[in-house]
């Protein structure tokens, strides 16, 4: 964790500020306490691995992602504790078991929103990431198959549609199909278009034709450039760029770089956040579960520039923002820590030292960039009325003298030196709505 450790007192949780500030400068420096982290600091401190436990439980599917990729998450309404129900993003990977309602191995391709699903699954305690081991669709019974394809035809006098499925075109009869197209939810023949991109859920229909089929189950997924069946619940990891000027709400905007992951596939039309390397607004508000590596909350004064994060989300179409449910931050794991917000007085790049003074008093301390630290700047840049943030790796000797910086390390408090894994160099000027 890039954070700053008391030497002295490691294992030890402190209420106040490190190196002596008042309580008026506790805007340029935060701490966080086992109090906070809800956990005690020998057990944050020692933690290897984040907890987990297993879980079994029956839901509704709501929501399917790429179904191609390496790893993807479906979205599950399953009851929770005060009667209700709550959605759960599962994320599935290669090795996740996928059976039918007969035991018998199935295929996401084959799924369709509104499923029932049983499954077995890892929940990361800290985190409350869902891993599945395995998920039976109980909707999926013995002798169904899936179609996935674009309607070539639809004859309504006759409830019959053509599908081409492949390089074939089947002819599926919907008289005792449920549908849905878009908002229309039942939907019948007349809701359908020729070039609807459809998932359809299929029986034998015994007339000795294998070109012809009873539906069960059909959905139109998009039609043209509009997606009917939206993936909006996101698992995202990416590197922070900026965060937001006032860090003591623990609310927000953070932008981060999309990093590359299992999750992405090039190409998916279903991919509304962005690819790798884009940047990616994240809203954190009171209801924001902020999270350590393995154990324990977290605060958003805590984060810095640079750090490694999740973040499960949901994408809001209105704002573009991925609001968050939780954000892990890699970065952050032992407690005894703080993070200062200071102006650089003055720089000796012969011995990577630098002196910088925080809070309203002023107060000075030293800073020594360890052998294996990490310097960056964020700018600010204007255009067409957005403002976008940028983060680079820099050298020591291009921080500058009066210029604001974020530093997180190890921290002396009797003597008021750092010696900091990561000094970042913010905007000269502060900017509205901006980070700080």
């Amino acid at each position: 964790m890039l954070s700053l450790l008391l030497v002295t007192t490691m294992f030890t949780a402190y209420p106040t500020a490190v190196l002596g500030e008042e309580a008026d400068d506790l805007s340029s420096s935060v701490e966080a306490t086992a109090s906070d982290a809800g956990a005690s600091v020998q057990a944050i401190n020692g933690a290897s691995g984040e907890p987990t436990e297993a879980i079994e439980t029956t839901g509704t599917m709501v929501e399917i992602g790429n179904t191609t990729a390496e790893s993807t998450t479906v979205v599950v309404r399953v009851p929770d504790s005060q009667g209700g129900t709550t959605d759960e993003t599962l994320e599935i990977t290669n090795s996740t078991g996928l059976t039918n309602d007969a035991s018998q191995k199935s295929s996401l391709d084959d799924w369709i929103a509104g499923d029932q699903l049983k499954f077995k699954a890892i929940k990361n305690k800290n985190s409350g990431e869902l891993k599945a081991s395995q998920i039976k669709n109980l909707a999926v019974k013995k002798g169904y198959k899936g179609v996935n394809g674009w309607i070539k035809e639809v004859r309504s006098d006759k409830n019959e549609v053509d599908i081409t499925y492949g390089k074939v075109i089947y002819t599926l009869d919907i008289v005792k199909a449920r549908m849905a197209a878009g908002l229309k939810n039942p939907a019948t023949a007349a809701d359908l278009k020729a070039g609807d991109r459809i998932r359809a859920r299929v029986i034998e229909d015994n007339d000795g034709n294998g070109l012809t089929w009873d539906a069960k189950t059909l959905v139109v997924l998009r039609r043209g450039a509009a997606l009917f069946m939206k993936v909006s619940r996101w698992v995202v990891p990416g590197k922070i760029v900026s965060l937001p000027e006032d860090l003591s709400a623990n609310t927000g905007i953070v932008t981060i770089e999309i990093l590359d992951s299992k999750f992405y596939q090039k190409g998916d039309v279903n991919n509304l956040i962005g690819a790798p390397g884009d940047k990616l607004e994240v809203k954190v508000d009171a209801n924001t579960q902020l999270r350590r590596k393995f154990l324990g909350k977290s605060k958003l004064g805590e984060f810095s520039e640079g750090d490694a994060v999740l973040v499960l989300g949901r994408l809001n179409e209105t704002t573009g923002q991925l609001d968050a449910k939780m954000i892990k931050n890699n970065a952050i794991q032992a407690l005894g820590a703080a993070t200062r917000v200071a102006i650089v007085k003055s720089i000796d790049t012969a011995k990577n030292t630098l002196t910088a003074a925080y809070g309203k008093n002023g107060k000075e301390f030293t800073v020594a960039l360890e052998a294996n630290g990490k310097v960056y700047e964020r700018t600010m840049a204007s255009a067409d009325k957005t403002i976008t943030a940028s983060l680079k790796a820099i050298n020591f000797s291009d921080l500058a003298a009066g210029r604001r910086i974020r530093v997180r390390g190890v921290a002396n408090r009797r003597n008021a030196a750092i010696t900091a894994r990561t000094i970042v160099m913010l905007p000269a000027q502060s900017n509205s709505g901006s980070g700080q």
